[in-house]
């Protein structure tokens, strides 16, 4: 169930934040700051399972570009979407490095 949680939830929140914030001011505040901070989680708490985390990045990324180019005609956000990944990918990486760091001493 945690595996679960942990893969679909960062997904949907992406998705209902692009959803329903329909006036579409704080869409940018989503790309900016929500976004980023949601792929970094997702990287911290899958840090046990790259399966989950590839099938959790992929989620993320369709409930990411699908909602923004259909209901806000932003165009192309590949550029951000790899951004994002590669921040999820990162944190994904420091937190094996500070779990075998602990698990060494």
């Amino acid at each position: 169930m945690k595996k679960l949680i942990s893969t679909l939830l960062p997904g949907i929140v992406i998705l209902l934040y692009a959803v329903f914030n329909t006036e579409g001011k704080n869409i940018l505040e989503g790309i900016f700051l929500l976004f980023p901070l949601t792929f970094i989680v997702q990287g911290i708490i899958c840090s046990d399972f790259i399966k989950e985390l590839l099938i959790g990045f992929v989620i993320s990324s369709l409930a990411f570009i699908i909602p923004i180019n259909l209901l806000y005609n932003m165009g192309n956000c590949i550029d951000l979407l790899v951004f994002y990944n590669v921040l999820g990918v990162i944190s994904y990486f420091v937190k094996k490095k500070i779990i075998s760091k602990k698990q060494s001493d």
